[in-house]
């Protein structure tokens, strides 16, 4: 993990734990380098078992831990601060990511060069990562245009995430 940050240790874990037991796993390692405040906040400090707060604990973690990229997430617009906050449930779960590619360059957010090198990534999972990485060049349209997508494409998972946003969802267009 050198020169890794908490949002690729955090994609580590949960890519091999699964969310719950690798909230519980990170909790433990938290508490043997005498960090129990974060490891309370990840998973509750009743000691009853160490259930899980939320899928957002492990992104309040890497804000604790100071992660750059969530900092001032409040501060973006909301198409940006959705896939800001929704990083890794979108690398995780996102499947379409060549028919996302296509709509995306067809718009002209994005470059044949840029899509090369997304296409390039071994796993969708990668692919993800490396088209999340162009992101901060988006803009606003490209943002708005990435969750008409995602909308089209994987309308159920977007229904799961904007379900967790209440009503800081990005109106749809």
């Amino acid at each position: 993990m050198e020169g890794g940050d908490a949002i690729d240790l955090t994609d580590l874990v949960i890519g091999h734990y699964r969310e719950g037991y690798g909230a519980r796993v990170t909790a433990e390692a938290l508490r043997r380098i005498q960090r129990r405040d974060l490891a309370d906040g990840l998973v509750g400090g009743d000691g009853d078992g160490d259930a899980p707060r939320s899928s957002r604990a492990l992104d309040d973690l890497g804000d604790d831990l100071g992660d750059d990229l969530s900092d001032d997430l409040g501060a973006l617009p909301p198409a940006e601060r959705f896939v800001a906050r929704h990083r890794l449930a979108l690398i995780q779960r996102v499947r379409a990511v060549p028919a996302i590619l296509d709509r995306l360059e067809a718009a002209g957010v994005l470059t044949a060069e840029q899509v090369a090198v997304v296409v390039a990534g071994p796993t969708l999972q990668d692919q993800m990562r490396r088209l999340l990485a162009t992101a901060p060049a988006w803009g606003r349209r490209g943002h708005r245009l990435f969750l008409q997508a995602m909308r089209c494409l994987h309308p159920y998972l977007m229904e799961d995430l904007e379900a967790g946003e209440g009503e800081t969802s990005p109106k749809r267009d």
